[in-house]
């Protein structure tokens, strides 16, 4: 929208500046044919207005870089206005040997916490097994993985990975014990082997 507005506001100055000219040089070749002004006096109110008008297109200039600003600025408050993260805990639980013993009590979760999208869910993996979870876009899929690698926290209920809650884990030991391959495809810039080693150097 703000975009928007910018590139609009030049246009529409130019438009109202040239209604201007045109309007003068009707009405004071009106005027000239009557005898009732001289040429002069035209073109000398063509010049009045030139300098009437550039303030006023200055000032849609930095009207432009205020509707910028103010977008730029609604962005920059709405990540300050941002929960912070929950800290990890002071004395977090380090798996070494994980089995991959994956299980869902009870969880409910919801972005807006008013408008919960999931429901007292629970799900028990054991080591080895294959799960497919299956679903129409938005039923959720993609948010129990972030739910269990903690990019979002539960409203209630526990995840488990081998019998040890992962809200007692550090986030960085929780997510190193994952892969996930996500639906979009990014490479980076860089060889190939460079895309391949990202996230274990």
């Amino acid at each position: 929208r703000s975009q928007l507005l910018s590139t609009m506001i030049m246009p529409i100055m130019r438009f109202i500046s040239n209604l201007g000219y045109v309007a003068v040089a009707i009405l004071g070749g009106n005027l000239v044919i009557r005898r009732q002004l001289d040429l002069g006096n035209i073109q000398a109110f063509i010049q009045y207005m030139r300098s009437f008008q550039n303030p006023i297109m200055q000032i849609a200039n930095i009207s432009n870089l205020l509707q910028q600003t103010a977008a730029a600025a609604e962005r920059v408050f709405e990540f300050l206005d941002e929960k912070e993260e929950i800290p990890n805990p002071e004395k977090p639980i380090v798996l070494e040997n994980v089995e991959g013993h994956v299980e869902f009590r009870d969880i409910c979760f919801g972005y807006d916490p008013e408008v919960p999208i999931i429901n007292n869910f629970s799900l028990d993996v054991k080591p080895g097994q294959q799960i497919a979870i299956v679903g129409p876009t938005g039923a959720g899929k993609t948010t129990l993985v972030k739910l269990l690698m903690r990019f979002y926290e539960l409203g209630c209920g526990e995840i488990l990975v081998d019998d040890v809650n992962i809200k007692t884990m550090t986030r960085e030991d929780l997510r190193s014990k994952f892969a996930m391959v996500l639906q979009d495809t990014w490479l980076f810039n860089g060889s190939i082997m460079e895309n391949i080693r990202y996230g274990r150097q």
